[in-house]
């Protein structure tokens, strides 16, 4: 059925337009068609009449800046602290965001602030926990973050911040949630508040510091920790972990190799008991792309064999819990501050595990830029149940035409 599997080939075609109003304006829309949506995290719309495929924005934003502040509207894609696409706390793996985006800098800090309109999520009684004589209930959905990044010096970055996804069955959302110099903890508990209480909050601190050669990175995402020694006996802590360090190669063409762990503690992201407080977005990670109850460790290396064309490779050890964004009704933490790590449960028996590998080239020209990329999978227990180990591939062809006028 054209519901399910993955498609063997998908073409897509974009055009991005760009109008630069000097250097404190910028203008940029992004519109996109696809031959086939299944399967596609980065897609929100629906099919295109009664085809598979779909047409779209990807991004549609206006940017201004005045001084040291930076402010931003529209839809686009949004990730923090990450390179490109993944971060624990904010990343670019899912749709992209309807926000409204505020950056504060100066010499040594930086302040920024995100708001944003999530999808919407329908409750019901055959997939959710509600309560007696209550049928449906649909709840409007947002995301807010702030954090601070301190430089103390040219080699050392430091950051510190956090985010709230609140749901809301009218849609208002709370100012207090705008205001970037309070602590969300605080506005969730203030009981003037429509809804006090009921916000999903992350923390998160990350570090980046260089050393001659050498690149270090970390982050660490604090989604609910347990300090009583009675909580710490019923309920299991939920954090992110992503560590990762990298080294320049002193050979006669720029080369480096590095190694990444990522793991995303089994009830992280996951909230409480009510699938509209999943800190999620149309089922994808608001997060890491690794979602909950799962690790990985990411060996690669990188090479640039002239000004424009560089090489990527890696090979990467994978595994899987039994915990998923998308189940309904939520699990319920309660009990399992012992599970081992990844989790499993009587439907879903084993853990999933996979060797992956990847190699991309990419050709960085100014006008024709081409990137050719390859991923193969060799995965056992499929979707966490006994099965022999399988094999999957995907071949990835993009190629993009840029000019100005006049």
């Amino acid at each position: 059925p054209t519901s399910e599997g993955e498609p063997a080939a998908v073409g897509i075609g974009r055009i991005r337009l760009t109008y630069d109003g000097g250097p404190h304006v910028l203008l940029v829309t992004e519109a996109f068609g696809e031959s086939d949506v299944r399967n596609d995290p980065h897609t929100r719309e629906s099919p295109f009449r009664n085809t598979s495929g779909v047409v779209g924005f990807q991004d549609a934003y206006i940017s201004a800046e005045v001084g040291k502040l930076i402010v931003s509207l529209g839809r686009a894609s949004e990730a923090w602290l990450g390179d490109g696409q993944e971060s624990l706390v904010l990343s670019a793996n899912g749709p992209a965001y309807d926000r409204l985006l505020f950056s504060l800098r100066f010499s040594k800090f930086e302040l920024r602030a995100f708001a944003a309109t999530i999808n919407d999520v329908v409750l019901d009684s055959t997939h959710d926990v509600l309560p007696e004589g209550v049928a449906q209930q649909r709840w409007h959905r947002f995301a807010f973050g702030h954090a601070i990044t301190y430089k103390p010096t040219k080699k050392i970055e430091l950051t510190l911040g956090e985010t709230a996804m609140v749901q809301r069955q009218g849609f208002t959302v709370d100012l207090a949630y705008l205001n970037p110099l309070m602590i969300y903890q605080t506005t969730q508990h203030d009981t003037s508040q429509n809804g006090a209480g009921d916000a999903n909050l992350t923390g998160f601190f990350a570090v980046r510091a260089t050393a001659g050669h050498a690149t270090f990175s970390g982050e660490w995402l604090v989604d609910d920790i347990q300090i009583d020694a009675k909580d710490r006996a019923n309920y299991p802590n939920q954090f992110g972990w992503n560590l990762e360090a990298s080294y320049a190669l002193p050979t006669p063409m720029p080369a480096s190799v590095g190694l990444q762990y990522r793991r995303i503690d089994t009830f992280t992201y996951i909230g409480q008991v009510d699938y509209s407080k999943v800190y999620a977005n149309f089922d994808q990670p608001l997060g890491s792309e690794l979602g909950p109850d799962a690790d990985m460790v990411r060996g690669y290396g990188e090479l640039w064999t002239s000004g424009r064309l560089h090489f990527t490779g890696g090979i990467s050890r994978w595994r899987h819990g039994a915990y998923r964004l998308n189940d309904r009704p939520t699990q319920n933490r309660l009990g399992h501050a012992n599970d081992p790590f990844p989790d499993t449960t009587a439907d879903r028996p084993d853990p999933q595990r996979a060797w992956l590998g990847d190699l991309s080239a990419e050709w960085l020209d100014g006008i024709i830029p081409i990137t050719a990329k390859v991923e193969l999978a060799r995965i056992t227990n499929v979707n966490n149940v006994p099965t022999p180990a399988r094999s999957f591939a995907r071949l990835q062809l993009i190629a993009s035409y840029r000019f100005r006028y006049p």
